[in-house]
């Protein structure tokens, strides 16, 4: 919409009055949906159309992906009804836009008020499905896509008995319900209950705190089935600690209705003390208490501040720390928790009070910084508390002659502190500062980068951070460029500097994929000789890589059948400290990075093969005009089987991308790295993996690797040691039936954590048991690793693809699925989590017990999906399809 159009409209609605407005507003309202035998059926309402030629003018398509299928429509009265036969929702994968065209306009659907209490879900083959507005547009989405519903096969039930956070459970037919768990379902939300029965014939939920708010379906949960379950019996309540729940029945089918606990507040007053608010409140009189509880909204933490016994509901006077209070800075919610055997957490209602709290926003002085503190009443009527800091503004708006011009804001709210720009090694995390001001100029070129490298070829971030008198850091933010255009293979500015050595160091200006500012820098050593024109490139001359510091991944297998089988002139990168360079270093053509024969290799070589991004195997900036790196091939032989988490080697992330992008089936062809990177068909081969040439089949082996991978929201150290990915493995190494198992059986279990997780898992701070062992990063590579296995336990990592081709049995700990992809999959769970899938812990080792008593048994299914070919020419077919990409090239 142009300017003047905005415009327009603002003065509409400033000089028209509401009651006008509404006659002449057109709108399209989403009610509900209606599910029919071969089709269902959108159900909206029109308002303020025109209805001649409506009919003939109204356009209504559905997409998905390249899909696009044109729908028919009902007019009757203000309604339209929308149907979309099942045989078009039965092909559609993830979410599908619905649009609605008159003429040429797009008509923009919005809600109904009361939307979200109508039905909006709906299952078709299977699957669960639901209908809702994404930016004024009906959109279907293939919702828990890893689930199957067996809507067609319901469950009886034969006992179902309640008390006070307890459920018993069981069902006609189902002696053995050791696997199973209580699963509700409401809209798009699924949680699902642990089975605490210690009798495999009842199914027994004694933790509701997962439980959600609603009006859920319950089922019967086994691996990725769902199961619903018949009832026809009366309503009858339990309560939990946090909440009620009735269960009853609707249409012959087992549902819940589960609410918080809440008490009316008739009174609430507080005030500021000394590093605490004290607060007084009243309730019901008849309500005896034993604590109040903070709760942090984004992490569930909670703090408990007991209430003294002679204190009776009608009168409750407790003072609150301000630490947890202002803690991670988020909104906070209260509860009051009973006394008694069976303790009930209320949630207090201030629904009917005019005023409460401190009647206004309060600015604090904490810890040397300035924060507005404020009780809210929330939008469902309970008593919130919310606390704000001053968000530091910074914004770097221009770069010119290698210097930055830009402001901050906000600094006014720390006590006794200085702003500064500094610039941290990425490896090392050497720093250097900058004093800066509220609009300031940094040249560059005044500050000594060099002296904080840690490496000839460095990443120096950039951060404004804001340090207190005594030295304490109070803020460290990342700083963004407002004209920020990001690539991987792009910069802003360059400045070049000659040491005392004659070594010249490129500092590169350049941006991460959220706009924050970065510097580049890596150098020539004055014992190079640069060519003069480097634009001719030898295409027989071939550098392969991996990460900086290791050899052992599809690069490295590459070379060394390249060495063996072609007249290719091969050579692997590596850093000369790497601990994986000792073991190679005498291979012929092995090139230390960095070193004089690199750099002149660097120059010559016509094609470029990494498993990751070329950085790793040119020793400058792999951008247009470096040595006329734009005349090179690259290929990017990949680290693993791509279809899970998504990745960031999308097409649209280069200036330069990749020539040839190795995949190893149809599948990732078409459905990951075409549809969802944006390759072109002629630049994705589907040959398989370098490293899989190496797997043998059905080799004999005994012992487990245990191999997680990590956990990338974990970013300080505390926040590791804090985390559930550490508790959880850190308890499963000590599980005293684990270790029981595995000395009894005479099996070894291998600990083989991710790089960044090694200097926490080790023998200095974990008693492993007898057959517990900790690998250290570097002592033999993971492939070795993988073969010398007979179970493979992971959770996500795509080494599990090596070992279901070796046709071995993988186990994955699936205990935080849903924020590991929390920003989506590339293909439904089912798809590439080929093996058994544990939640708990229990689960985990009740699955290693049943692979110890089979004799480690081999999977089975089909794999064709994941890998189009099993054999081991898997280097024959990538060599081919490069040299078929340069003769296409030279063409």
């Amino acid at each position: 919409m142009g300017m003047f159009q905005k415009k327009l409209r603002r003065t509409f609605r400033k000089t028209i009055p509401r009651r006008i407005r509404e006659r002449l507003i057109k709108k399209l309202t989403m009610h509900d949906i209606t599910v029919h035998e071969e089709h269902i059926t959108v159900n909206l309402s029109f308002k303020n159309f025109i209805r001649v030629g409506l009919e003939k003018r109204l356009q209504v398509t559905l997409t998905n992906d390249q899909a696009l299928y044109e729908l028919d429509y009902h007019l009757h009265g203000d309604s339209i009804r929308i149907q979309i036969p099942y045989a078009i929702i039965d092909q559609t994968e993830g979410r599908s836009a619905i649009k609605m065209m008159l003429g040429r306009k797009r008509l923009i659907v919005r809600p109904d008020t009361d939307a979200y209490e109508r039905r909006r879900s709906f299952f078709s083959n299977h699957r669960y499905f639901n209908v809702s507005i994404i930016r004024g547009n009906l959109s279907l989405a293939n919702l828990l896509p890893e689930y199957r519903f067996k809507t067609d096969q319901p469950v009886g039930l034969t006992k179902l008995d309640s008390r006070y956070s307890q459920l018993d459970f069981s069902a006609e037919g189902m002696d053995d319900l050791t696997d199973y768990e209580l699963a509700f379902l409401y809209q798009s939300k699924l949680r699902a209950m642990d089975n605490a029965s210690g009798d495999a014939s009842i199914l027994r939920v004694t933790d509701f705190s997962e439980v959600i708010t609603g009006q859920p379906d319950v089922y019967l949960l086994k691996e990725f089935e769902l199961v619903p379950v018949r009832y026809t019996g009366p309503p009858f309540s339990m309560d939990t600690l946090n909440h009620e729940i009735t269960y009853s029945t609707q249409d012959g089918r087992l549902t819940a209705e589960i609410t918080s606990h809440r008490t009316d507040v008739l009174a609430f007053h507080s005030t500021l003390e000394d590093e605490s608010v004290r607060m007084h409140f009243s309730i019901d009189p008849t309500v005896e208490l034993a604590a109040l509880l903070v709760v942090d909204t984004s992490t569930e933490e909670t703090f408990r501040i007991p209430i003294p016994e002679q204190q009776t509901g009608d009168s409750v006077d407790v003072s609150v720390p301000l630490s947890p209070l202002i803690n991670n800075i988020s909104r906070k919610r209260f509860m009051l928790e009973t006394a008694g055997s069976e303790p009930v957490r209320l949630q207090p209602d201030i629904a009917d009070l005019e005023t409460f709290g401190f009647n206004e926003r309060l600015w604090v002085p904490f810890h040397h910084e300035k924060f507005k503190i404020w009780f809210y009443r929330r939008r469902d009527g309970l008593l919130g508390f919310k606390v704000t800091r001053r968000r530091l503004r910074r914004q770097v708006t221009k770069i010119n002659d290698f210097s930055f011009e830009g402001y901050i804001g906000g600094d006014d709210a720390f006590i006794d502190s200085t702003p500064y720009m500094t610039f941290v090694d990425r490896y090392s995390e050497d720093f250097t500062r900058i004093e800066i001001s509220s609009e300031f100029t940094v040249d560059l070129k005044t500050v000594d980068l060099i002296d904080i490298k840690s490496k000839d070829k460095t990443i120096i971030d950039v951060f404004i951070e804001i340090v207190h008198s005594s030295g304490e850091v109070l803020r460290r933010e990342k700083i963004k460029y407002g004209h920020s255009d990001y690539r991987k293979d792009n910069f802003y500015d360059i400045h070049e500097v000659v040491d005392e050595a004659g070594n010249i160091h490129h500092h590169l200006i350049t941006t991460t994929p959220y706009n924050n500012l970065k510097v580049e820098s890596f150098m020539i050593p004055a014992s190079v000789d640069i060519p003069e024109d480097t634009s001719h490139k030898d295409m027989n001359i071939w550098l392969l890589g991996e990460r900086y510091d290791t050899a052992q991944d599809n690069g490295y297998a590459l070379f060394t059948w390249l060495k063996e089988n072609t007249n290719i002139e091969a050579y692997y990168v590596i850093e000369e400290t790497a601990g994986d360079y000792a073991k190679i270093k005498d291979v012929e053509n092995v090139l230390a990075f960095g070193s004089k024969r690199h750099f002149d290799l660097a120059f010559r070589a016509g094609v470029l093969l990494g498993t990751h991004d070329l950085e790793n195997l040119l020793p400058y900036k792999t951008a247009r005009g470096f040595f006329h790196y734009e005349d090179t091939v690259k290929v990017f032989l990949q680290h693993g089987v791509l279809g899970r988490k998504p990745v960031e080697y999308d097409k649209k992330y280069y200036d330069l991308p990749f020539d040839l992008f190795i995949v190893s089936s149809e599948a990732e062809k078409y459905d990951v790295v075409m549809r969802k990177m944006g390759y072109e068909e002629t630049e994705v081969a589907v040959t398989g993996l370098a490293r899989f040439d190496h797997l043998p089949h059905h080799n004999a082996t005994k012992d487990i690797l245990l191999m997680p991978t990590w956990r990338d929201w974990i970013s300080t150290d505390e926040a590791f040691l804090k985390s559930r990915y550490y508790a959880r493995y850190h308890s499963l190494i000590h599980n005293e039936r684990l270790n029981q198992l595995l000395e009894e059986n005479d099996v070894h279990l291998n600990f083989y954590p991710h790089y960044r997780a090694q200097r926490y898992f080790n023998e200095e701070y974990l008693d492993q048991g007898k057959n517990i062992h900790f690998i250290r990063l570097g002592e033999r590579t993971v492939q070795d690793l993988l073969i010398e296995h007979s179970l493979l336990i992971t959770d996500y990592s795509s080494v599990s693809f090596d070992f279901t081709l070796m046709n071995k049995p993988v186990i994955y700990y699936h205990f935080d699925v849903r924020q590991f992809f929390r920003q989506g999959r590339l293909r439904p769970l089912y798809q590439t989590f080929i093996g058994d899938m544990a939640k708990t812990e229990e689960d985990l080792v009740d699955a290693i017990e049943i692979h110890i008593r089979n004799g480690f048994q081999p999977g089975a299914g089909d794999l064709s999906s994941i890998f189009e070919y099993q054999d081991h020419n898997n280097r024959k077919r990538i060599y081919e399809a490069v040299m078929e990409k340069i003769n296409t090239i030279e063409d």
